[in-house]
């Protein structure tokens, strides 16, 4: 099923440590229903440092703890419409150009369409 947010969208979170909060989709990857937010569901991750290969010579990766947005599930994710500015629902229908489009529940109007053309 295509899911209903996409990258670029203003999405707010509903439930969690991070809920109430607002941000943008970095990605989304639809068969694991999830998406990833900039700034929220923040982790860390412990590295070490290793040797990389390459046809330059060999360098160095520096280790230690970096952070990373970790994915969230879809349905713990709501879109928030650019003009009404409230967090709502989207319906797929007909834009007045004759169009499909996500259209949002409250105001009527057309969401942001993605760079492949949805």
């Amino acid at each position: 099923m295509k899911p209903q947010i996409l990258k670029g969208d203003t999405v707010m979170v509903r439930r969690g440590k991070s809920r109430g909060k607002r941000g943008v989709v970095k990605a989304t990857f639809p068969a694991l229903a999830t998406a990833t937010v900039e700034g929220i569901n923040v982790v860390k991750r412990h590295t070490k440092p290793q040797q990389q290969s390459g046809n330059m010579g060999a360098s160095t990766r520096t280790g230690g703890i970096v952070e990373k947005e970790a994915p969230l599930p879809l349905s713990s994710l709501q879109y928030v419409c650019e003009a009404c500015k409230a967090p709502t629902r989207l319906r797929r229908g007909e834009t007045k150009e004759h169009r499909r489009a996500r259209i949002c529940v409250k105001c009527g109007e057309p969401a942001r369409e993605s760079a492949k053309g949805a």
